[in-house]
C-alpha cells in the first residue's frame, strides 16, 4: 500500500530546533521560483517582529530577515514570559529574554516559514547557529533536511559566485553538512568545499 501522507516538513530549513541568540538572528529563504509583489507583501508582512529589523530581497528568490543588535530587547517587546519566568543582565551588560520568550521567537519562526511556503514555494531555509549563545539544540527537521542536501547541491553551486545573501547561505548549509559529517557522501562539489572556510553555521 502506498503511503500518501504528506511528509512532515514542507521543505528544507537547515538550522531548525531550539536556537539561543547573543545579539543578533537572521533568517535566510530561498524560494523555488520568484515570488510575485502580492506574495512578497504577504511574506514580509508576517516576518516575526523581532526579525523585522532588515529585510532584504536580492535577485528576486532570496529573502534574508535578520533583528537589530538589541535581539534580546525585541524578543522581550514581543512575547510575554511563561510560568514566571524572569528575563536577565548578562554580567556582560547585555539583555537576555527569558528562555520561554526565546522559544516563543523559535517556533513563531517556523510557523512563519510553514505560512510563507502556502504563499510561494520555499526550496530552502537557513538559520546559523550562534556559537556565542551555546548554539541550536538541532531538530529532526534539520536532520531531515541534511539528507535532502544532495538535491540541493546544484543550485547551491549555481549561486556562490551570485552576489547578495544567497552565496552565504549556500556556504552555511555546507558548513553544517560538513561539521554533521555528511559530506563524503554528496560527492565532487562537497570535495571541494572543505577546503572553504566555514563562515558562520
Amino acid at each position: 500500500m502506498v503511503d500518501l501522507e504528506p511528509p512532515a516538513f514542507p521543505f528544507p530549513f537547515f538550522g531548525a530546533g531550539e536556537a539561543n541568540y547573543y545579539m543578533w538572528a537572521e533568517v535566510h529563504v530561498r524560494f523555488a521560483r520568484e515570488p510575485t509583489s502580492s506574495q512578497r507583501a504577504a511574506i514580509v508582512g508576517g516576518v516575526p517582529a523581532p526579525l523585522r529589523g532588515a529585510v532584504d530581497w536580492c535577485e528576486g528568490r532570496q529573502l534574508m530577515v535578520a533583528s537589530g543588535l538589541s535581539l534580546h530587547g525585541a524578543v522581550v517587546r514581543a512575547y510575554p514570559a511563561a510560568g514566571g519566568e524572569a528575563d536577565r543582565v548578562g554580567e556582560d551588560g547585555w539583555l537576555y529574554a527569558a528562555p520561554s520568550r526565546i522559544a516563543a521567537l523559535n517556533a513563531d519562526i517556523e510557523t512563519w516559514l510553514r505560512r510563507v511556503h502556502g504563499e510561494c514555494p520555499i526550496l530552502a531555509a537557513y538559520r546559523a547557529e550562534d556559537p556565542d549563545s551555546g548554539g541550536t539544540l538541532l531538530s529532526p527537521w534539520h536532520d531531515w533536511s541534511l539528507a535532502r542536501l544532495p538535491d540541493l547541491l546544484p543550485e547551491l553551486e549555481r549561486v556562490l559566485d551570485h552576489g547578495g545573501h544567497a552565496p552565504s547561505m549556500a556556504r552555511g548549509i555546507m558548513a553544517m553538512a560538513r561539521r554533521a559529517s555528511r559530506l563524503p557522501r554528496i560527492g565532487v562539489f562537497a570535495a571541494d568545499v572543505v577546503s572553504w572556510t566555514d563562515g558562520p553555521a
